[in-house]
């Protein structure tokens, strides 16, 4: 049977829960961090996608659920607030009394086995159910007809980072697991990690990397909505395969160096003789590159908030396209590099310390990078550094991945995470031209596999897939 197109999704109930212990000396204002501010506010979701319980049905998760959020909101009393305007500056703040965080019930009248888990739109994009702005935390469960079902993390991207998002659903595991019990005591306290030097300084090179997000200078929505989205599932095999290539007898590349220069020959492809250079981009993740005789290490890797910056290279198309695919994995590393300094992070606080008067103005910033004008440009967002143990009581996951709305940002992007499988495999999530997206899927490696139902493992294998896969590998 033919995978279904997007299906429809039907909430049964929103529910307004609150934390049932909230902490008497929390701050009524939590203002964000100057690095929150640098990719700003916008929904982000965690979804995470199950097989039906071997032993309980939808109604036991859902009642799981309920009785488990209002003393996990007092552990993570944040998310039980409301993300505001302040009148004064337009900068957004967290008010925090406890207004509650909504839980979502829908369903979906689909099984997994027909779900259509390659295109991410008619996947994932109707899975996650749209919540009210200023919410920060929505958490959806929605059930399908086989009685497997998903559990999904909707919040603020002022709050979390993907080192923070994937940090939320691990506690929700850990706490009904053991009880209510938490082996990590969140840091909450945004400013005091991260304030502006005095005087402000920063390199003069980061003007050039953002500009004022202006909607008239971006790409029309016909034109941004031409791009695609498409899940993939990259073997173990082919990650250690890309490795080895990416190696040289004196440098040992990683996998995710090796996985983007893949990528970014892939891209080099696909722009051919239209543009004369192509970006590889990515977003990374500074909390181990901070000096812990200044920043509290045990704070720094307990708090949610954002420590991440871009790293951005832009190559000429013939050089990526004759290179060796260490090279390439050579000129990512060199790029990411230049921003794995604390020094980074320390120029970004105050780089937005003295431009926040954008927000007086009701405008914002965004990364240069991923507006979709110049050069071809492919965003990477890695979550492979963090592991999400999902399993809360009903078995482990078989899919999970981050998911944004786009807007009308024109470049493309992946975001790559671990596969809950444990096999060493990598889910990835894509937004591409269409002429990426046929380079990828006709790449002679097959690096990229679309991820359908059977080989996330929502179903048993056809014995004709098995075969085609064999043979591919021949």
């Amino acid at each position: 049977m033919p995978p279904s197109e997007r299906f429809a999704v039907e909430v049964v109930s929103r529910t307004l829960v609150q934390a049932s212990d909230p902490p008497g000396d929390f701050p009524a204002v939590l203002p964000v961090s100057n690095l929150d501010l640098i990719l700003g506010s916008f929904h982000v979701f965690f979804i995470a996608v199950y097989p039906a319980p071997a032993a309980a049905g939808f109604p036991a998760v859902a009642e799981a659920a309920r009785a488990a959020l209002p003393a996990f909101l007092s552990r993570f009393y944040p998310f039980a607030g409301r993300v505001v305007t302040n009148a004064s500056t337009g900068v957004p703040e967290l008010v925090c009394g406890n207004a509650g965080a909504e839980l979502v019930v829908a369903r979906a009248g689909v099984a997994l086995v027909d779900v259509d888990f390659a295109d991410a739109d008619a996947s994932l994009g109707a899975i996650q159910v749209p919540f009210e702005r200023g919410l920060a935390l929505s958490l959806q469960l929605v059930r399908f007809a086989c009685g497997g079902f998903s559990l999904t993390w909707g919040t603020d991207h002022l709050l979390v980072d993907g080192h923070g998002l994937t940090s939320l659903p691990n506690a929700w595991t850990e706490m009904l697991r053991t009880g209510g019990g938490l082996s990590w005591e969140p840091h909450h306290d945004r400013r005091s990690l991260f304030r502006p030097r005095s005087p402000p300084r920063y390199a003069p090179s980061l003007d050039a990397e953002f500009v004022r997000y202006d909607p008239g200078g971006l790409p029309n929505t016909l034109l941004a909505a031409a791009l695609v989205r498409r899940n993939y599932v990259v073997e173990a095999a082919d990650v250690d395969r890309l490795r080895a290539l990416a190696s040289t007898s004196g440098r040992r590349a990683t996998r995710l160096e090796a996985l983007s220069a893949h990528v970014w020959k892939l891209l080099a492809a696909a722009v051919g003789g239209s543009d004369a250079h192509c970006r590889l981009a990515w977003l990374v993740d500074g909390r181990r590159r901070l000096d812990p005789a200044k920043y509290n290490r045990a704070h720094v890797n307990n708090y949610l908030g954002n420590v991440v910056t871009y790293a951005s290279r832009e190559a000429a198309v013939d050089t990526v396209a004759s290179s060796t695919l260490a090279d390439v994995a050579t000129m990512a590393a060199a790029a990411i590099g230049e921003v794995f300094r604390q020094e980074r992070y320390e120029d970004l606080v105050d780089w937005m310390e003295m431009h926040k008067g954008v927000f007086k103005e009701g405008g914002k910033w965004t990364e240069a990078v991923g507006l979709g004008t110049g050069s071809p440009a492919l965003v990477v967002s890695a979550f492979v550094p963090f592991r999400v143990d999902g399993d809360f009581g009903f078995g482990p996951p078989r899919l999970v991945m981050p998911w944004v709305r786009p807007g009308r940002l024109g470049s493309a992007a992946m975001t790559v995470i671990r596969s809950p499988a444990g096999d060493g495999s990598w889910l990835v999530t894509a937004r591409m031209w269409p002429r990426l997206a046929d380079a990828v899927e006709a790449d002679p490696e097959a690096v990229f596999k679309p991820a359908t139902a059977e080989r996330l493992g929502f179903a048993a294998p056809r014995h004709g897939a098995e075969l085609s896969d064999a043979v591919s590998r021949m």
